[in-house]
């Protein structure tokens, strides 16, 4: 059987089959719960709890450089697309956004395996976060599904468009999920660049180093109007987000440069 490769999720999928993000028919009984703006008053004092714990003990041990916060909406729907360097990515941009934002995360990340691991899916529970099996295309269906839901419902859902860990910190292509998603919801959508968190958190590190980073939050990105979400919209949206992060992450790692001088 030939496949193509859905450029939505980045797996693969029969030719001719419906493998494709489209409006939600019905809701599974396993989706996770979505946690977006309007919480109620447990979950938004656990969340303001966690989230406390773990900016206060990220600023102290990495010093990190925070810039553009004004640029994220204070209300409504916002994507933040991101570039991806660590696994401790979705942690850091949690803790230090202006608002609450909501990821998609690997299911292991909240197994209790130990009491880190149980502090890290905590607070990713406590964020609203989700768990997703990865390597599946129906995972990453469902994953951009709750995504929606979270955006119609005037949230933020954070995203990696590159859909996957740079290895050597080059950024890849961007696939199409972020813009397809800001073009059915109407969201906002804010390039975010990471720049060092591959250094505090490196691949296969048992701990985070004593290393500093930055986030910078770029200048929001309306969603086109009227636009087809599977139309040549999808793809120019995508590359003017990439554009975005790339320019955030090259300015940023020159500023960093600059001051090891």
């Amino acid at each position: 059987m030939s496949h193509d490769t859905d450029d939505t999720t980045g797996e693969q999928r029969p030719v001719g089959s419906e493998m494709e993000v489209a409006p939600k028919t019905s809701q599974s009984k396993e989706r996770p719960r979505v946690l977006t703006g309007g919480l109620d008053d447990e979950s938004s004092f656990r969340y303001r709890a966690m989230r406390s714990v773990f900016r206060g003990s990220i600023k102290t041990a990495h010093r990190p450089t925070v810039t553009g916060i004004a640029n994220v909406p204070k209300t409504g729907p916002v994507i933040i697309a991101s570039n991806h360097r660590s696994f401790a990515d979705s942690i850091y941009l949690s803790a230090l956004a202006p608002r609450r934002v909501s990821f998609m995360a690997k299911a292991e990340y909240f197994e209790r395996r130990n009491p880190i691991n149980t502090m890290v899916g905590g607070f990713m529970s406590a964020v609203g976060a989700f768990p997703v099996e990865r390597g599946s295309a129906a995972a990453a269906v469902k994953a951009l599904e709750v995504g929606e839901e979270i955006l119609r419902a005037g949230g933020v859902f954070g995203i990696y468009p590159e859909g996957t860990r740079s290895r050597d910190g080059k950024i890849g292509a961007g696939k199409t999920g972020a813009a397809e998603l800001a073009i059915r919801t109407g969201a906002t959508i804010v390039p975010v660049g990471l720049v060092g968190t591959e250094d505090v958190m490196p691949v296969d590190a048992k701990a985070p180093q004593p290393k500093t980073f930055s986030i910078t939050f770029g200048k929001a990105i309306p969603a086109p109007p009227r636009a087809n979400p599977a139309g040549p919209q999808r793809r120019e949206l995508t590359e003017q987000i990439m554009s975005a992060i790339r320019a955030l992450v090259a300015e940023a790692e020159a500023e960093r440069a600059a001051r090891r001088r």
